[in-house]
């Protein structure tokens, strides 16, 4: 009654300061009870937590900066993404997991929520582990521009739960939420695909997927792979991959994004000069795709890219948290992508036959 009052007592006096974050949290509010219903009949409170430290950032942000600054709707969705992903409410998304389940059923929300034409598909795959077998599940959109190349764009949405043998700091009773692993990577995902799909005459078809089972060794992306070979007249030839694995945690000041590529995505990468966005480019070891997600359309020899903006003390740990991720960073990284995108295509224009 308190967080009521406080609500009733600000807003009114602040309307004319609320951002558009806080609007779109207030309007989502509804989808948002229905893609967690199931868990609302149990425990009421759930819809409350999920929201109600983004209503108060949103809040303080509004009351402090008034109308001095709008902050960008990409920015807003990259923030909406990550804290929901990371929520505690959804303790750490392991693979099969009710939580997991509830992770996907929110991308898919958002994706929908870009285009009324956007049909979210989903993959069933079974990951056996020596006393169990878990049931997961791939989602994907597959945005057909009747073009003959299909340009692969992902990242995994799952993460290690409450730690065990995968965290590094040996905890087996507490959330990781994986922030930065891989919810920010989720949020280049969707951010990017909300531009794309606005995009007319491309010469690209865009197909965004969102892997599970990743963690524990890459079951995801392997059993899509073997679901692109059954259906490649559906999918037409996957001509590139770029991959996103903890993208959120850029140094403001080294500005350093790495990225692993193969040999064959040289002519992509080297269309754009990444110093035109106050960045700076460090390359990984060719040899790391076959360790990420990219590694089943690396062997296929398909040209692959994969981003991160690297390892830190947080990994694997109870402190991957949204509140450290540098959204503003994001933000750079997000338009230096979209720039080798639009270039791609524009070579592809030119030279249809490459």
């Amino acid at each position: 009654m308190e967080t009521k009052k406080l609500l009733q007592q600000m807003i009114p006096k602040k309307a004319e300061r609320v951002t558009d974050e806080l609007r779109l949290i207030w309007q989502n509010n509804y989808k948002t009870f229905h893609i967690f219903k199931g868990s609302l009949q149990k425990d009421p409170f759930l819809f409350f937590q999920m929201n109600l430290s983004r209503i108060f950032l949103v809040l303080f942000t509004t009351l402090s900066w008034g109308q001095k600054k709008i902050e960008p709707h990409i920015k807003s969705l990259f923030k909406e993404v990550v804290f929901t992903l990371a929520d505690d409410s959804l303790k750490g998304r392991y693979t099969g997991t009710l939580e997991e389940k509830k992770s996907l059923n929110y991308i898919e929300f958002k994706m929908k929520s870009l285009s009324n034409k956007i049909k979210f598909e989903r993959q069933t795959f079974y990951v056996k582990l020596k006393d169990t077998t878990l049931i997961s599940n791939n989602g994907f959109v597959f945005v057909n521009n009747h073009s003959s190349k299909t340009i692969l764009i992902s990242s995994h949405y799952e993460h290690i739960g409450l730690g065990g043998v995968l965290s590094t700091k040996f905890i087996s009773n507490q959330i990781h939420n994986g922030a930065d692993d891989n919810a920010s990577g989720v949020a280049m995902t969707i951010g990017l695909a909300s531009e794309l799909i606005k995009v007319k005459n491309s010469n690209l078809n865009y197909l965004f997927v969102f892997y599970s089972g990743h963690e524990i060794g890459l079951y995801g992306s392997d059993a899509f792979g073997d679901f692109i070979d059954k259906n490649s007249d559906y999918f037409k030839n996957i001509s590139c991959v770029i991959n996103f694995d903890m993208i959120g945690r850029l140094d403001s000041d080294l500005k350093n994004l790495k990225c692993m590529k193969s040999k064959s995505a040289d002519i992509i990468l080297n269309n754009v000069q990444i110093e035109d966005f106050d960045l700076k480019l460090n390359l990984g070891k060719e040899e790391e795709l076959k360790k990420l997600d990219t590694k089943y359309f690396y062997n296929q020899g398909v040209p692959c890219l994969n981003f991160t903006t690297g390892i830190h003390l947080d990994y694997h740990t109870p402190t991957d948290d949204a509140i450290y991720i540098n959204f503003d960073g994001m933000i750079q990284i997000k338009e230096y992508l979209l720039k080798i995108i639009d270039g791609y295509n524009y070579g592809l224009l030119k030279n249809p036959k490459e």
